[in-house]
């Protein structure tokens, strides 16, 4: 009798640090890459070719171009201790990686040799690094832990109004 109590008990015990350690437990973290090209032109420069959406405007809009096309995007889910890389062209990728629950490691790699390498906070993930400054364009690679929102399809250009600059947060620009 005092087996079969003692076998329950630690199975009920068992049963309850499994559900406690089930809810604790992160499922990791979701981040977002876009693909950025800067251009004066209202058209957009590629087929397929979206308007950025405010959020993100409002953080480039200290660059010169008077529009934001977004030329891809993806979707990166990571556990701590993984990392990806991403394919955005045939010369540019991403690598996220995710060494802590805290911290984000975001490479940079151009043909195949990195470029740009950034180390950050996980909950204030938000990293823009561009390059390759043409006379009528320009790229961008974002990183970033919100979802990023596309300009409304009624807009014509990405015209964004800014009331009060200085209450936009600077974005990190690493060249």
């Amino acid at each position: 009798m005092i087996m079969k109590r003692l076998a329950i008990f630690v199975t009920v015990l068992l049963a309850i640090s499994q559900s406690v350690r089930a809810e604790t437990r992160t499922d990791g973290f979701t981040f977002y890459v876009q693909l950025i090209q800067g251009t004066d032109t209202e058209s957009p420069p590629a087929a397929g070719a979206t308007l950025i959406g405010d959020a993100l405007g409002q953080r480039l809009h200290m660059f010169k171009w008077k529009n934001y096309w977004e030329l891809k995007r993806q979707t990166v889910h990571l556990n701590i201790g993984d990392k990806a890389r991403q394919h955005l062209t045939n010369k540019r990728d991403v690598e996220i990686a995710l060494p802590t629950a805290n911290d984000m490691t975001v490479s940079i790699y151009l043909e195949g040799r990195l470029t740009r390498k950034r180390t950050q906070r996980v909950k204030t993930a938000f990293y823009i690094a561009g390059g390759e400054k043409e006379e009528a364009q320009s790229w961008f690679i974002v990183v970033r832990h919100d979802k990023p929102q596309n300009a409304p399809a009624t807009e014509a250009k990405s015209s964004f109004g800014y009331p009060n600059q200085s209450a936009f947060r600077q974005p990190i620009v690493e060249r």
